[in-house]
């Protein structure tokens, strides 16, 4: 990934981007937590992600390296798999606001969306991670999750 910042720096490095599309609107997911995160190690040889979607529901989606794993259960500060383990650390918040924090009272959005939505609360963190894979050895690098809480 490279950034072009203003005044012509450039900072290059391992990232991602994401991109949801729906066909309905996003409140009819019928979600009350939701959970997810990215971590990539420091090298950018290895990876996980994991989605966590609670509430009627549920669905919970662990990818290592790409390949899912359907035992994998989320927590707050790590992600288990049959045979992984990815633990966070050192936990900074890079945002925490409800959606009518976002968007703005005077934002036209807004006013399209239910009142519940606007009250849902987002939380999001950078943190240190370490994956422990039966077999290899430890592997360091960051994790981007969140905890979106629907009201």
């Amino acid at each position: 990934m490279t950034f072009r910042l203003p005044g012509g720096d450039v900072m290059t490095g391992l990232g991602y981007a994401e991109r949801l599309t729906f066909d309905f609107p996003p409140w009819a997911l019928r979600l009350q937590d939701l959970h997810w995160g990215r971590w990539i190690a420091a090298d950018g040889q290895r990876s996980f992600a994991w989605i966590d979607w609670r509430g009627p529901d549920h669905l919970t989606a662990v990818f290592v390296d790409g390949v899912r794993d359907s035992s994998g259960v989320v927590h707050d500060e790590e992600v288990r798999t049959s045979g992984v383990v990815l633990a966070f650390e050192e936990r900074t918040m890079l945002d925490g606001r409800s959606l009518q924090d976002i968007l703005g009272r005077s934002w036209p959005v807004s006013r399209l969306l239910p009142k519940s939505w606007l009250a849902l609360q987002d939380r999001k963190w950078l943190s240190l991670g370490t994956l422990e894979d039966a077999g290899a050895e430890a592997a360091a690098g960051w994790v981007i999750h969140e905890h979106v809480r629907f009201p």
